[in-house]
């Protein structure tokens, strides 16, 4: 892509989130990819913008201008791309203000809290004529990848049942959930490795790995500001795989010493915070896919994947960024989509789609989709 005009980036947020996607774009510097050019930043909170700026300067990235005012971002900045990584209640009117100021648009999961927002969202980039990308970071995993390309090629045989589960935490006692900035209270909420903060990525993922979708759901989700729960989200999918999600951020996890593995990448961990890569993680993150002929144990952070059939068990070699240089991945296919003039690799219907499901955990009975 060296011949093409880089991408003109804004980003809008700079929380959490917003860090690893700086990342990326100091990956992409370090390898002297220069597909994306971030030119501007933006926060409510000027200090965090000057720390943005500082420290993308540090890292090779000159000249990024700093502002905490979005309109005035899109109305001064010249950018192709706003990247919209605020907290998901605010989703709307920021990328409603950027797809009518005509550039192209990147909004993190999940996509709105609720399916007028998403809707309205879609709407306006659809009339707008500006394509709107979903944050689904879980596509770009290398184990993922290979996951995927595996059961494509009929390594497991037909796809029968699709699990995750994150239980642990530090007790009752330590447990904390995100703000009502994030997820307004009496509304789907909880902590950030809760079913609406993070299981929307599986969501997202058991559908796109069997090339199926989800016809079905039911479940219970955490409701913001209300005492730690529970949750799970049972998937009906079309070929007739089942997908399973359980978690529960209140209590501490049962895993024994032997059981974990050291990092292949930096990864989340179950309270949420960032382990680097190299150390010994004792409950790492897992994704289970089991079919007719094998089975897959996919450690999407730690970057590792097991095939596990008739023949025994077999570690598969990973190539690619680990993570977290999977962000850096999804930039390059969001400027080779936008410098092509394709549709969006994982689209804001996609985002869509995954609220929708998700919600059917809030639902009394759930619903066909």
């Amino acid at each position: 892509m060296t011949h093409l005009k880089p991408i003109r980036v804004g980003i809008i947020g700079l929380g959490g989130v917003a860090q690893v996607h700086l990342q990326a774009f100091e990956l992409l510097v370090k390898e002297n990819n220069h597909c994306v050019e971030l030119v501007s930043v933006c926060d409510v909170r000027q200090d965090a913008v000057n720390a943005a700026v500082s420290c993308v300067a540090e890292k090779g990235i000159e000249g990024v201008e700093g502002y905490t005012d979005f309109n005035k971002l899109l109305a001064r900045s010249e950018i192709d791309l706003a990247m919209v990584l605020t907290p998901a209640s605010t989703h709307k009117d920021i990328v409603n203000a950027a797809a009518i100021s005509g550039c192209d648009v990147f909004c993190e999961k999940p996509i709105a809290v609720n399916e007028d927002d998403a809707d309205a969202m879609l709407s306006i980039c659809s009339e707008s004529n500006v394509k709107l990308f979903y944050g689904s970071c879980y596509r770009y995993l290398p184990a993922i990848i290979k996951a995927k390309s595996m059961i494509t090629e009929g390594a497991i045989g037909d796809v029968q049942l699709l699990t995750e589960q994150m239980i642990g935490g530090h007790g009752l006692a330590a447990y904390n959930e995100l703000a009502p900035i994030h997820y307004p209270l009496g509304g789907p909420g909880g902590p950030g490795m809760g079913l609406v903060d993070h299981g929307v990525h599986l969501i997202d993922i058991f559908p796109w790995l069997c090339n199926s979708e989800i016809i079905s759901a039911q479940g219970s989700g955490h409701v913001s500001g209300q005492a730690a729960s529970s949750e799970y989200l049972l998937m009906h999918l079309g070929n007739g795989a089942k997908g399973h999600l359980l978690y529960n951020a209140a209590t501490f996890n049962t895993v024994l010493p032997n059981e974990g593995m050291f990092s292949g990448g930096q990864s989340y961990l179950n309270d949420s915070s960032v382990a680097e890569a190299g150390i010994w993680e004792s409950a790492p993150g897992s994704i289970s896919v089991y079919g007719s002929t094998g089975s897959l144990r996919i450690f999407h952070y730690t970057n590792a994947l097991f095939l596990c059939n008739a023949q025994g068990q077999t570690q598969i070699p990973i190539t690619g960024r680990q993570p977290f240089g999977h962000f850096a991945t999804q930039l390059e296919d969001i400027a080779h989509v936008i410098h092509h003039n394709h549709a969006p690799s994982v689209s804001g219907e996609a985002g869509a789609v995954a609220l929708k499901v998700l919600l059917q955990a809030y639902s009394p009975q759930g619903q066909s989709l």
